[in-house]
């Protein structure tokens, strides 16, 4: 399986390095439509959530709530507690 990663930067909201157009504060607005990795369909949301993705989602921001698989997506990621 091979997954298109973006390059990292950046984000010009929380100044914190970020993935590119998953990264929640300011989602990255080129190279659309993209294959989700999750759903395998084509998307042109930088803020997609599907049903598979919604499985792994390991993370949510301490500043602003949101929920993500990834860290890089948030700005104050934290870890959420399986319990």
């Amino acid at each position: 399986m091979s997954t298109d990663y973006v390059q990292t930067y950046t984000c010009p909201t929380c100044q914190q390095r970020a993935s590119g157009r998953g990264h929640m504060c300011h989602p990255f607005q080129g190279d659309s439509p993209y294959e989700c990795e999750f759903c395998k369909q084509r998307v042109t949301e930088a803020r997609h959530v599907c049903s598979s993705m919604l499985d792994k989602i390991e993370y949510n921001c301490k500043n602003c709530g949101r929920l993500a698989v990834y860290e890089s997506n948030l700005c104050e990621p934290e870890l959420i507690d399986s319990e």
